[in-house]
């Protein structure tokens, strides 16, 4: 890491990804309290046309400047097929479907600060199943404030409405009449403090889950164990290697408390990892960990979790024309299963995308799901490989293609195994 009060890159806001675009991973993971040194951004009326070529890959449209803020309306439209809507074993139903998801996002930045939100709203529909209609939404914010040169704050929160996957999460366990819809709010802060080539992150993080009670043939099935709310605690002490390039450690505690208070759970994790910030050069962003985790179920059903973990995302400029992404993590959670269940989930997704003119983006890449059933002697498997096409009609309209496949498969008693087919084109107007 390198002493700097601004950090000439641009402020970026994670969002919950659209519907269509989601990967077979329901289940809520525990709340980030601490993610490294946060870039900020120049003042608006400042920045400079970008030469990053990673934006060839993703441009960004200029929003529409008020002030010193910078609005940035978008919306999708896009049309699916699905040829397993119920994600069942036999008597296959497929549908074409239709999503609409307009969108606002909101930044501003100074010298020492940058703020951003955004929010959406999404309506999905099936032809033959109104059963299937969802209406979801979600709006995050997060500002990083930097008071010294060497201090810095970052704040975070995000509201999402959506719905459970069919054959994904807790889903696969029962067949409910409806889709399960879900309300999740996530808040963090954290505090960032340099001292020459060392470095310090305190952070701390919640999250509150509310799920909707879905039926069975009309009959109400609780999903209280699944309502409740979790707390993490971090610290990170880094030290810097090389220019954007840090080592550090980390360790955090966790509290998992439901409203059934068999599946309340605390735990903890200490993890060695790497740090890769961006800035002017960078071929490779973002961080990855690995270490130990540990946690402890209030439940006699339950097992206690005693195993490695690992997590991060990463970002390469393999070439001028080539770009990488990887995404892992290994978490240790709860199910309903046999009444109540200790579970570790791992995944890990991979995509790489080829630059081939200009306006023209192929991708493709996959991602792989495990979860553990401690006791119940189950374990689940999903792997879902994609591909994807992107055509860049001017800075403003990009239309695209993309399909996706679900393989899921479980060595527990009486489980079935499924697979889909999900193909999707989809146009993107934004300013």
């Amino acid at each position: 890491m390198r002493r700097a009060t601004v950090l000439s890159v641009g402020f970026t806001l994670a969002m919950v990804g659209a519907a269509y675009a989601q990967s077979p991973v329901q289940r809520q993971a525990p709340p980030q309290a601490v993610e490294g040194w946060a870039p900020t951004a120049p003042e608006p009326e400042k920045q400079k046309p970008s030469a990053d070529p990673w934006q060839a890959f993703s441009p960004v449209a200029p929003g529409i400047r008020a002030g010193n803020f910078i609005f940035s309306p978008a919306v999708t439209a896009a049309a699916f097929y699905d040829d397993n809507v119920f994600a069942a074993p036999t008597n296959r139903q497929g549908s074409w479907g239709y999503i609409v998801r307009p969108e606002l996002g909101l930044r501003t930045a100074g010298q020492s600060y940058a703020v951003g939100a955004r929010g959406y709203i999404e309506k999905k529909g099936y032809e033959r199943f109104g059963s299937e209609e969802q209406t979801n939404g979600g709006f995050a914010f997060e500002s990083v404030v930097m008071p010294g040169p060497d201090t810095q704050l970052v704040g975070k929160a995000r509201y999402t409405r959506g719905h459970e996957d069919r054959g994904s999460g807790e889903s696969e366990l029962l067949g409910f009449d409806r889709p399960v819809g879900y309300n999740t709010f996530e808040a963090s802060g954290a505090i960032n403090q340099r001292f020459n080539r060392w470095w310090t992150s305190l952070g701390v993080a919640g999250s509150w889950m509310n799920y909707d009670t879905p039926t069975i043939g009309g009959i109400p099935i609780d999903q209280s164990y699944r309502n409740g709310n979790v707390t993490v605690g971090t610290g990170r002490v880094g030290y810097v290697v090389a220019p954007l390039t840090s080592v550090f450690v980390e360790v955090a505690a966790n509290r998992r408390n439901f409203q059934v208070d068999a599946f309340d759970s605390r735990g903890y994790r200490v993890v060695g990892g790497v740090l890769l910030e961006p800035g002017e050069g960078a071929r490779l962003r973002g961080e990855a960990f690995a270490g130990y985790m540990h946690q402890d179920y209030t439940g006699i059903t339950f097992n206690t979790v005693s195993t490695f973990t690992y997590g991060g995302s990463l970002s390469w400029l393999v070439a001028p024309r080539w770009t990488a992404v990887a995404e892992g993590r290994r978490n240790a959670l709860e199910s309903g299963l046999n009444g109540g269940v200790s579970l570790v989930e791992s995944l890990a997704s991979a995509r790489l995308d080829y630059l081939v003119a200009p306006n023209f983006v192929v991708g493709a890449g996959a991602s792989y799901l495990v979860d553990e059933f401690l006791g119940a002697g189950r374990t689940d498997r999903t792997l879902s490989p994609l591909v994807s096409l992107k055509y860049l009609i001017n800075p403003f309209l990009t239309v695209g293609f993309d399909y996706r496949n679900v393989s899921f498969g479980s060595n527990g008693l009486g489980t079935s195994s499924y697979y889909r087919n999900v193909y999707l084109f989809s146009i993107n107007a934004r300013i």
